[in-house]
Formats: structure tokens, sequence, C-alpha cells
């Protein structure tokens, strides 16, 4: 199912945790897919030899190839959908507008309702916008400048959004 359909549709007529914690999955699945598909394309071009085993790993060799501070900042936030996903939690204001899900990380309280995690599939829609212009950069033989690429990624996700 796609993410927004489950964000504007079925979560705005069933407003449950388990609604919010499955749009967190599929966003956390669009970072994974981005990031392997930069580090294919590095092991395509002969820059790395081969994909690294663990997240972790992952992390450090794309942002050794793209040290922009968006995309860092985007891959930290990745980080903590993740943790937030494997983290049990607290319901509330279930099946209202207010749904929540409450997410102890590091002894402070996360909380995700309906505006944040619109809010992060937003973020997501940048970096799968981001990675998308570098992979048809490097598919056309182009420069890949991650300031022009984010700038203009920003540009058009301002337009859109109105």
């Amino acid at each position: 199912m796609r993410t927004d359909h489950l964000l504007y549709v079925s979560l705005k007529y069933t407003r449950t945790v388990d609604i919010l914690k499955s749009i967190l999955k599929k966003l956390i699945a669009v970072f994974d897919n981005c990031i392997m598909a930069l580090l294919n394309l590095k092991v395509e071009q002969g820059k790395i030899k081969d994909v690294p085993s663990n997240v972790m790993s992952r992390i450090e060799t794309v942002e050794k190839f793209y040290p922009h501070p968006e995309f860092k900042q985007l891959l930290n936030f990745y980080l903590v959908m993740r943790k937030l996903d494997k983290a049990e939690p607290i319901r509330s204001n279930e099946y209202r507008r207010g749904v929540r899900m409450s997410v102890a990380l590091k002894g402070v309280i996360v909380e995700v309702d309906i505006d944040s995690i619109e809010e992060y599939f937003k973020l997501s829609e940048t970096f799968l916008r981001i990675t998308s212009r570098i992979l048809h950069l490097a598919e056309d033989g182009g420069e890949e400048n991650l300031e022009d690429i984010t700038h203009g990624v920003r540009i058009d996700l301002k337009f859109e959004r109105g």
C-alpha cells in the first residue's frame, strides 16, 4: 500500500497507532531503498568494493560520499525513525484526531501524531527526491553537486506544496 494513501486516507478514517506505525515502517523502507541505491551506484562507479552489510556502516559510507549538512540531517532523522519503530509505543487518543503514540528514546518522550507523521512524510519525500536526482545525474553522466541538487529539490517541493 502506498504511504500517501495510508497518511491521507487510512489514518484519516481509522486514527490508530497501528496506522502510524505502518506509515513509519514504509518511510523507513523509503530510506533503506534510497541508501541501497546510492551505495549500488558507488559500487558500479568502482568507488567502493561492495555494499556494507550493516545499517551504520551503510550510513557512514553514504555520508562519506555525500557530506552535505541537509543530507546528514536526513540520515540522522532516518536513524530516529528506526528507533521509534523498534520501541514499544504508548497509545493515546486512538480513534480521535489527536491519536498519538509516545515513545521513550534516551529518557526523552517523543510523541508521534498525525501532524508529526505528515512532517516525517515530507522529510522522506525530500530524501527520495534528492536520491532520485543524484541517480539521474549519474545515469546521464553529470556531475553530482549536492548543494545544487538539494536547493533544486527544496524549490520544487515548495512550489508543489504551495
